[in-house]
């Protein structure tokens, strides 16, 4: 239920934001590839779907990463 909450309000906010992209979305899926917190497109702290997450350009990584 948290899991979904927190999607609700990421894509809130990204559609509040102007749905905008960001420009870095390769490099934040590089860096999460590349963390401990990281399994199968998931990560464990947030739970969220890294593929998505990471193009939100008003989201941010849970320990500062991005």
């Amino acid at each position: 239920m948290k899991r979904v909450l927190r999607l609700g309000r990421a894509i809130y906010c990204w559609v509040l934001g102007g749905c905008e992209v960001s420009l870095t979305a390769k490099q934040r899926i590089t860096i999460c590839k590349n963390c401990e917190h990281y399994a199968e497109g998931r990560c464990k702290i947030c739970g969220c779907v890294l593929k998505y997450k990471t193009q939100m350009e008003t989201e941010k990584c849970p320990i500062d990463k991005w």
